[in-house]
């Protein structure tokens, strides 16, 4: 198993070193990599907090490469002009789920990447998905693309996971990941994502079953006063348990 692991937003420095300095020895001889948003740029109000920015969350993946030399990272890119500058501090640059069919964000991207990971956004289904891949291929034939299923929309609040789909996205992509924590996402009556770590354990748990390549898992010391996915974040010590 691939496993995708740090928090929703890298929020500051201090935050990412604690949450390395419990996860790093746990996951010695484990394929993984340490992810975090510089920029939670799609939040549902104005006034939700959107993380350190461009230029701190370039200075915080300097400082993890610095301190952890062996430390693969990856992170969300939502503009064509935030692409190039992530190329030296960054393995892997992901597609946000809400910006999977940009052609110009897709492409460029390939021009700076070989590994993209490319989130599958809620109402797009499998079969439309796979046409992504054309888009990085056209410019480097060879890149490693990989797929993150983040759930499918069950009407207007509630998204579901269809297992289903697994096996045909492994047919396209060279990777398929599971997002465990972002899959158990519900709009709650104040009109803000909620979700349910709770939930978030056992689909980790059946990630293997169901023949994922990896898993996508956002942790966190503290959830409830995290700035983000509160409520679907994993405390970094329950995730360290189902290792």
């Amino acid at each position: 198993m691939v496993y995708i692991v740090g928090p929703c937003s890298l929020e500051s420095i201090d935050v990412v070193m604690e949450i390395l300095e419990e996860v790093y020895p746990r996951m010695q001889g484990k394929e993984w990599y340490f992810k975090g948003s510089f920029d939670k740029a799609n939040r549902t109000n104005i006034e939700g907090k959107r993380g350190p920015g461009l230029y701190e969350g370039i200075e915080i993946f300097k400082a993890i490469k610095e301190k952890y030399t062996d430390v693969k990272s990856i992170t969300d890119v939502n503009s064509v002009e935030q692409v190039s500058k992530f190329g030296k501090y960054v393995d892997v640059a992901q597609i946000p789920a809400f910006l999977c069919k940009q052609t110009d964000l897709i492409t460029r991207t390939a021009l700076y990447f070989d590994k993209i990971n490319i989130k599958k956004g809620q109402w797009v289904d499998p079969k439309t998905i796979v046409g992504a891949i054309s888009k990085v291929r056209s410019v480097k034939p060879d890149a490693e693309v990989w797929v993150t299923e983040r759930g499918s929309q069950f009407g207007y609040g509630q998204l579901l996971v269809d297992f289903g789909n697994v096996d045909y996205l492994k047919q396209h992509f060279d990777k398929v990941i599971f997002d465990v924590g972002h899959s158990t996402q519900r709009v709650k009556e104040n009109g803000r994502n909620g979700g349910d770590y709770k939930l978030a354990l056992k689909y980790l748990k059946a990630a293997p079953i169901f023949g994922y390549d990896g898993v996508f898992v956002e942790i966190h010391p503290d959830p409830l006063n995290a700035i983000s996915d509160q409520d679907s974040q994993i405390r970094v010590d329950k995730f360290l348990n189902e290792l």
